[in-house]
């Protein structure tokens, strides 16, 4: 048991720092842009992380197992064990008790804490997009992101006005002699004063003057309506939805999912330690392989019940990689218990 527990731990520290990492490339202009601080991105890591945890949890248990009884197989353990007249079940024993402690670690994760920190991870990034705009701003220097670039000759203190300004934003360019930040929501506007707006018409560039003149600024990637969305609401929340919209599908179809997310550990605790007993002599690359192969197609067959569900509305339809899976990994290891 001690050796599960090690090397599950070792397996979700490498895996949660592996798709951290992919996870932050797709935001590095705002992670790693001027006004981001150390707490501000403690905070993002620890929210994507446990909304991460529905993947990597099930997968390191997976992975744990494998190697601890491939290992074990290796240095006839098992054989002995079974020698000594204990049944496959019983091998089994300790790492089905550890998968149960799992499960439950899971289901407080996936049906409390993953959706409320999908949210705040969103509305965190969402915040930090907007303030280091202008934090980021700095006088007589080009502040340029994927969107848009402004430059400005002065600044006030609290960098919500600018002066003498010059913005590039689609495909226009605005001079303007002074410019607002104003919240909006989904981003921000840029409400502008006394210029002139600069814009390519076919082959030829035009201009207009004005006197006021809003360009708006959207992280609609970024953003979204939390409040009334299934997807983000934790399971005591989504409950008293579903009494008020018995009707709404969205929210049983996230109902069932929490519960398939969480009951999946059992399934790809068998097929680790079944693998394991099955191909140690392969080595423990194999193992690795096969177990993340079989992750693969669980993750993949979920994939395809969601789409059955967008395109049929027929929300258990999330079930569909337990209901596949799960009586292969009982024939398996039934087969393997009467060898």
């Amino acid at each position: 048991m001690l050796n599960l527990i090690k090397s599950f731990f070792a397996s979700l520290i490498i895996i949660t720092v592996v798709m951290l990492i992919g996870d932050m490339v797709k935001f590095s202009d705002v992670l790693f842009s001027t006004g981001t601080n150390l707490l501000d991105m403690l905070m993002i890591l620890a929210y994507m992380a446990l909304f991460l945890a529905i993947f990597t949890i099930p997968m390191s248990l997976m992975l744990s197992i494998n190697l601890t009884y491939t290992q074990m197989s290796k240095n006839l353990e098992i054989d002995i064990a079974k020698t000594m007249g204990l049944s496959t079940f019983r091998i089994y024993k300790s790492a089905l008790l550890f998968t149960f402690i799992v499960f439950l670690l899971l289901l407080f994760i996936v049906a409390y804490l993953s959706p409320i920190a999908n949210a705040s991870y969103r509305n965190k990034l969402y915040r930090l997009a907007k303030n280091n705009v202008q934090a980021g701003l700095s006088e007589n220097t080009f502040f340029k992101t994927k969107n848009f670039t402004i430059y400005a000759n002065t600044l006030s203190a609290n960098h919500n006005t600018a002066y003498d300004v010059l913005v590039d934003i689609e495909n226009k360019i605005i001079k303007a002699k002074k410019v607002e930040f104003v919240d909006t929501a989904d981003g921000f506007a840029l409400k502008c004063f006394d210029g002139n707006v600069f814009y390519r018409d076919k082959n030829s560039i035009n201009t207009a003057y004005f006197k006021v003149y809003t360009a708006v600024m959207k992280f609609s990637d970024l953003t979204y309506n939390f409040a009334n969305d299934p997807g983000f609401m934790p399971i005591n929340r989504l409950i008293k939805y579903i009494k008020t919209h018995p009707q709404s599908t969205d929210a049983l179809f996230e109902l069932h999912q929490m519960f398939v997310l969480s009951t999946s550990v059992f399934i790809l605790s068998l097929i680790g330690f079944v693998s394991a007993l099955s191909f140690y002599r392969s080595g423990k690359t194999f193992g690795i392989i096969f177990s993340m192969f079989s992750f693969v197609v669980f993750y993949v067959l979920e994939t395809f019940g969601k789409s059955l569900y967008a395109s049929n509305n027929i929300y258990y339809a999330i079930w569909l990689p337990n209901l596949i899976l799960f009586p292969i990994a009982i024939i398996a290891f039934v087969i393997k218990s009467r060898r």
